[in-house]
């Protein structure tokens, strides 16, 4: 398996609306959303596993924007 980079407090820092957190808050912000990622990567793998998931093709558009698309 692939071993992905934590992101950086610094990288974090390079962001609109980031860039005046305290180390603390963005410390804190770089745990919130490494919780994140991983909760929706194991929900993504649940539902690959149930065979809900599809891939869509290159041109193909989500049944949730074909919605509102019409």
């Amino acid at each position: 398996m692939k071993r992905y980079k934590k992101l950086s407090t610094e990288e974090l820092k390079s962001f609109p609306d980031f860039e005046n957190f305290t180390q603390e808050e963005l410390e804190n912000e770089i745990r919130v959303l490494e919780s994140l990622s991983i909760l929706f990567y194991e929900l993504f793998m649940k539902e690959s596993l149930n065979d809900n998931v599809k891939p869509l093709k290159q041109n193909q558009q989500h049944e949730t924007e074909q919605r509102h698309a019409a």
